[in-house]
């Protein structure tokens, strides 16, 4: 683990903003800065795409082969096991949406934050 460098905070080591006191910790170039954001949320997105259809495509050869093979015990708990597999892989794929929304959340805000400040520019 490493720590911020503005207020000291334990962060992890793909941490892009302090989760204590929201500074940006990938550096000082605000537009690589936000590239580099919107790369770990691709990322992210698409490793949670790819477990969602990893469960999807468990689940249904699962079933089918629970369904088309009943007759034989070992393949119909060859089955349940695909299911079982499926469902396991719901998790994963949660984590990399709610990281990807994390990641999205303190972008969208500074994106606010510089329009509230040039909205004020404009008023002056």
């Amino acid at each position: 683990m490493s720590y911020c460098q503005y207020c000291g905070e334990k962060i992890d080591e793909d941490a892009v903003f302090c989760p204590k006191c929201g500074e940006g910790l990938v550096g000082e170039n605000t537009g690589w800065q936000e590239f580099q954001i919107q790369e770990k949320i691709d990322e992210a997105k698409h490793r949670a795409n790819m477990y969602i259809i990893s469960a999807i495509v468990l689940v249904t050869v699962g079933m089918m082969g629970g369904v088309l093979c009943v007759s034989s015990s070992s393949l119909g708990l060859f089955g349940i096991v695909l299911v079982c597999l499926g469902i396991g892989c719901t998790g994963p794929a949660d984590r990399y949406e709610h990281k990807a929304r994390n990641l999205k959340e303190p972008l969208s805000e500074r994106y606010e934050h510089k329009a509230r400040k040039l909205r004020k520019r404009r008023r002056r």
